[in-house]
């Protein structure tokens, strides 16, 4: 039976598999080979990616990375997602850099992007991989393809890497403060959650300490904290999440650096206060942070 080829991944629109991990979607660059499922998928405002543009030599890109674990129906040869892959990141405007096997590839397996897996994973002698891009707002966009069998059932990474610079760093009290003056807001990239999550992650702990020396420098300002989100999801969803994260950092600040809770009030803006488009991945990153407005 011959299978038509951009037909198998469908570009827009597909309903969610019902075994697909949860949060999870298809990435619209690329789609999704027919009768497919996410195992795993996450997504990273900035990090770094290893890729393959030519056989036998990998590189390190970096920027907004989505990554997506995929299995395949059991009677799915690689040959028929390979060549997919390839139309419909043509389809969608991007330009083959490398189509290769692993007669061809050389021992990248060990060194292109497998989405945290060990290389053990995938059949050394049974592997594909794909790497397309196109010119993107700030610099390229890479989209990648590591297929191989595992089990008896091809399983495959996709890597999708908007490039651009390191857009966020620690602002300081001072900096703060000058914002404040300006503006009567500040913008903080530093606190940080999980994708769907109201936890402040460890790393956010520089950031919470400049905002806490602020607040206890200028003891008579009150101010809310407002937490902001890109427009994946419903409009109800973001503003209640939003809502947490500000009301988390509220509660650090109070609990752990000691502001008094009477001077910090909380709201949460969901993504009704964009300051980036939220069609990339790189505005959606920017779109997603904490702000203090003073009051």
């Amino acid at each position: 039976m011959r299978y038509s080829i951009v037909a198998m991944f469908l570009l827009l629109g597909v309903p969610v598999n019902a075994e697909d991990a949860a949060g999870s979607k298809d990435h619209p660059l690329v789609g999704r080979f027919e009768g497919s499922e996410i195992t795993a998928y996450e997504t990273r405002e900035f990090d770094e990616v290893s890729i393959a543009r030519e056989a036998r030599k990998t590189e390190t890109v970096e920027g907004a990375v989505t990554r997506i674990a995929y299995l395949y129906p059991a009677d799915i040869a690689l040959v028929q997602i390979h060549r997919n892959f390839e139309a419909a990141v043509k389809a969608n405007g991007l330009e083959l850099l490398l189509s290769c096997d692993q007669k061809d590839c050389g021992k990248i397996n060990y060194d292109v992007d497998q989405f945290g897996n060990s290389p053990s994973w995938a059949d050394a002698f049974n592997y594909r991989y794909v790497l397309a891009a196109r010119p993107g707002d700030q610099g390229m966009i890479y989209a990648a393809l590591f297929l191989s069998m595992n089990n008896g059932r091809a399983r495959s990474v996709v890597t999708v890497v908007e490039e651009t610079e390191m857009a966020f760093r620690m602002i300081d009290a001072a900096e703060m403060q000058a914002s404040i003056s300006n503006t009567g807001s500040v913008a903080l990239y530093g606190v940080r959650f999980d994708t769907d999550e109201a936890i402040i992650k460890p790393e956010s702990e520089p950031t919470l300490e400049e905002m806490a020396a602020f607040l206890k420098a200028n003891a008579a300002l009150s101010v809310v904290v407002v937490g902001h989100t890109d427009n994946q999801g419903s409009m109800e969803y973001n503003l209640a999440l939003s809502a947490e994260r500000a009301e988390a950092v509220r509660d650090a600040l109070a609990g752990r650096y000691g502001i008094a809770g009477e001077r910090i009030a909380h709201a949460g803006a969901g993504f009704l206060a964009p300051v980036a488009s939220n069609a990339t991945e790189a505005g959606r990153a920017l779109n997603r942070r904490v702000e203090l407005i003073a009051r």
